[in-house]
């Protein structure tokens, strides 16, 4: 045996470092898994407030193109725009087939408005938002809340687009 060579020793990692590994990688899983728990609650919500914005700026490009008003009617169940034909937005039994989009919100879902000039929310149910013949809108703000979560937009009354939006998704 040749005096200045020395057994190798072995190289590896200790049990005690394998197990820190381990531990820190456990927990940045934890918080990721954490963090995308809010993104299903926040799609629940954007979805129906995307639908409401392309149907506001629809109607604006149908009234501007036809000069003729188009109103955008809050339910229960979501909002619907039909074809406009006189001011009171009411249908005969030859209208009815003229409803041209209708969206539906999750059942848990509520709808507020608050119009132009007020401070206070109502609940949109039965309400009408009126586009005029000039694809001008009422200047409106809309809020959907889902639980604890909500988003809110508020439309701009020449485009039809959203303005403003802040949104808060419980979880997050």
């Amino acid at each position: 045996m040749n005096p200045g060579l020395r057994p190798s020793r072995m190289q590896g990692f200790t049990l005690l470092e394998l197990c820190v590994v381990m531990m820190v990688m456990a927990l940045m899983i934890g918080l990721a898994v954490f963090s995308f728990q809010g993104l299903d609650g926040e799609a629940a919500i954007r979805h129906p407030a995307s639908e409401l914005e392309s149907m506001a700026k629809e109607a604006v490009r149908r009234a501007s193109l036809y000069e003729t008003p188009q109103v955008i009617v809050f339910e229960k169940t979501g909002f619907v725009m039909k074809y406009r034909q006189d001011v009171d937005a009411n249908s005969n039994a030859d209208q009815s087939a003229k409803w041209q989009r209708r969206v539906t919100v999750p059942t848990q879902m509520k709808i507020f408005i608050k119009r132009w000039g007020s401070k206070k929310w109502i609940t949109a149910t039965g309400e009408r938002w009126v586009i005029s013949a000039g694809g001008f809108c009422e200047p409106l703000e809309v809020r959907l809340e889902m639980g604890e979560s909500f988003l809110q937009m508020e439309f701009d009354p020449l485009s039809g687009g959203v303005r403003e939006e802040s949104m808060r998704v419980a979880g997050l």
